[in-house]
């Protein structure tokens, strides 16, 4: 899907894995602030987050990059 032509899926994987190494590293309580408990619209995102990931492993770091600019925006 992303980049086929230049990574192969075992580095889309090892990418989306430092991705998720370094969020959980630097991550803080309000990076959790964003996906707000009980609420259709977390589920919805979630889970078609997770199918994308499914299909390309490209979209963890994609996601995440997304909740963490959609994180600096709604608090400025």
């Amino acid at each position: 899907m992303i980049l086929d032509r230049h990574l192969t899926h075992q580095q889309k994987i090892i990418i989306a894995m430092a991705s998720a190494a370094i969020w959980i590293y630097f991550r803080s309580f309000g990076c959790y602030a964003l996906l707000k408990r009980k609420k259709v619209l977390s589920i919805v995102l979630v889970v078609a987050w997770v199918y994308l990931y499914d299909k390309d492993p490209l979209f963890l770091p994609i996601g995440l990059v997304i909740m963490v600019l959609f994180g600096y925006w709604s608090a400025h």
